[in-house]
């Protein structure tokens, strides 16, 4: 009997630390659990941690378009600022961070070819007063280079006075380059800031042709403005806007001519050939005998030059367009002397001239364009700028 009770106090041993086993292990098990949860994830390196919101990073470019501001009497305005202009990306307001002056890089693009004739010289005896008719009639008598004969002999021919009056006119601060196209493409003077250089460029090399590679010469003019980094980029363009012998197309034209973010003030010859070409045409027509029919020839001319006026209407829309997509502006002289004279209004506008500078969001985009509007916010001012600005390929 002693033995078994010897026995006891170890059974109950046992028994007492299984029991204390079986009361603490569920609460040890809560507390490991909670001790793995705290424990941060190891981070791998460049990435957010799960806590932080990702950021958003939005990139911004600087954008510079011409602008051209009138008052409420057409005169040109000299003290703008941003505040008086609000510039709208797409439908979407732009912040503007300056408006300021800037000199002007300026190509003059000359039209010289007489495909259909020398309507672009001057002014043919028969759109003359009476007065003039019987002068050039005394002057029958007088040695050839004196008389005025069926044209009036002029010093310079029409495009090359306009040449000469608008290298006068220009800043001193303006680099200048001059183009010349007929039936080649000629760069008469590269950039320059000297007009006497220019002028002397062109008494050398003014020379008229045939054909007409109007959509080559916009290119090379695209071309010259893409050399200039800073300052305006603007082409001057005296042409009647037809092409007959161009490898360029029109779209390629246009489109280099909007990547160089051009400027063209275009001065057209419609209206002064179309009084020119229907002298022409009655000319013709009455130098054929009654009542037969004109034939050969005579009847081929016609057909050329009625189809050269419709031609130049059609032209002359979409050197209009032109000029007024960019920012420019566009002119049609209803004779020759406005037309030589027209270099002064032309300088004005490009010395009144301001650059604007806005802010937009560089975004991915499938259009080479952004179309863009700015619109006047002070009372009695009127704008004008170019209608969209390249964005890329």
């Amino acid at each position: 009997m002693k033995s078994k009770r010897g026995k006891n106090p170890v059974v109950i041993g046992c028994l007492a630390v299984s029991l204390l086993s079986c009361l603490f292990v569920p609460f040890l098990r809560p507390l490991t659990s909670r001790a793995q949860s705290g424990r941060k994830p190891q981070q791998q390196p460049g990435q957010q941690p799960a806590t932080e919101k990702p950021i958003a990073r939005i990139e911004t470019k600087e954008v510079i378009v011409p602008l051209s501001a009138y008052d409420a009497e057409g005169k040109l305005v000299s003290d703008l600022e941003p505040k008086d202009v609000l510039v709208l990306e797409d439908g979407e307001p732009r912040p503007v961070s300056y408006i300021r002056h800037e000199p002007a890089n300026i190509v003059l693009m000359l039209d010289l070819n007489n495909e259909l004739g020398t309507f672009k010289n001057g002014t043919h005896i028969r759109s003359r007063s009476e007065a003039e008719k019987e002068a050039a009639s005394a002057d029958k008598q007088k040695p050839m280079w004196h008389q005025q004969g069926e044209y009036q002999i002029v010093a310079r021919p029409a495009t090359r006075e306009f040449a000469d009056n608008l290298v006068k006119k220009l800043s001193p601060a303006d680099s200048l380059a001059i183009i010349q196209y007929a039936d080649k493409v000629q760069l008469v003077q590269d950039w320059t800031s000297d007009g006497a250089e220019a002028l002397r460029a062109l008494q050398a090399k003014y020379r008229i042709g045939l054909k007409g590679r109007y959509y080559d010469a916009l290119k090379l003019a695209a071309e010259k403005l893409e050399e200039r980094k800073t300052g305006r980029r603007i082409v001057i363009l005296i042409s009647d806007g037809l092409d007959s012998a161009s490898k360029t197309n029109r779209q390629q034209a246009i489109n280099a001519l909007a990547r160089a973010q051009a400027t063209l003030y275009i001065v057209g010859w419609a209206e002064v050939l179309r009084e020119e070409i229907s002298i022409a045409l009655q000319r013709v027509k009455a130098n054929a005998p009654a009542g037969i029919d004109l034939l050969g020839n005579a009847r081929k001319r016609i057909e050329e030059l009625q189809r050269y006026q419709r031609l130049l209407e059609g032209a002359a829309i979409q050197l209009r367009d032109l000029a007024e997509t960019t920012g420019g502006e566009w002119l049609e002289p209803p004779n020759y002397d406005e037309l030589v004279n027209s270099p002064r209004r032309i300088a004005a506008e490009i010395g009144a001239q301001y650059s604007l500078a806005f802010i937009t969001e560089t975004r991915p985009s499938l259009d080479n364009t952004r179309a863009i509007e700015v619109l006047a916010a002070r009372k009695g001012l009127t704008v004008r700028s170019r209608r969209s600005y390249w964005v890329g390929e």
